[in-house]
């Protein structure tokens, strides 16, 4: 299909034009160290902070709600994730593509070997742009506020701009972001959620037996 190759050509090679302009751009250099802060805040230990933050206000309070709402959101939105991330388009990450044009990473939590190899560094779609918004859609549904969700919305277009300044990100990977995490969000508040706070609900006091079996042995 020629056609569709010319087209995908064209598309790379805006993407990589407009991310070399950004990330070259004196505004990037002046910034990286502010991207590098604020990009923590769209991660996995931020955001696994969170849980337990969560966990331990339910178990206080014995209202799980949010906890098992925010759960089955990751949960279900991540597999559909990595089975696109890793799975179906499995691109290279710009520090990795373009590493002759001088791009290098400067996101210090995904530099640890351990939690990323440079062959297992994908870039489509952006997890931080993409969960950033999601648990911000998901915050406002649990309050029932616009102003939550126009506030993370806000927040996430300075992720999207983080991610490309550090170098991780093309520019169509954090746009896709945003696309998928009203996809995600849409199949999750619309469709599933009830299933997965059933599971949560479900398995919640099975799990703190085992828990207190173990405690006490």
């Amino acid at each position: 299909m020629p056609i569709l190759s010319d087209y995908l050509d064209r598309i790379e090679h805006w993407d990589h034009r407009m991310f070399l302009s950004l990330y070259k751009s004196d505004f990037s250099k002046r910034t990286k160290q502010f991207a590098n802060f604020f990009s923590f805040f769209g991660g996995l230990y931020f955001w696994g902070l969170m849980w337990i933050i969560w966990f331990i206000y339910g178990f206080f309070t014995k209202d799980y709600y949010l906890l098992v709402l925010f759960t089955g959101a990751f949960n279900q939105s991540v597999i559909i994730h990595v089975l696109i991330r890793y799975g179906i388009v499995r691109r290279n990450r710009p520090y990795i593509k373009l590493k002759t044009e001088g791009v290098k990473q400067h996101d210090d939590f995904i530099r640890i070997p351990y939690i990323m190899s440079e062959a297992e560094a994908k870039s489509f779609p952006s997890g931080h742009v993409t969960f950033f918004l999601l648990f911000g859609i998901v915050f406002a549904f649990y309050f029932n506020s616009w102003i939550i969700f126009l506030i993370f919305l806000g927040l996430d277009v300075v992720m999207a701009f983080s991610r490309l300044i550090l170098g991780v990100h093309f520019p169509s990977d954090v746009i896709f972001g945003f696309v998928f995490a009203l996809l995600y969000a849409l199949l999750y508040l619309g469709l599933t959620y009830p299933f997965w706070i059933d599971l949560y609900y479900f398995l919640g006091p099975i799990v703190s037996r085992i828990f207190l079996f173990w405690l006490y042995i």
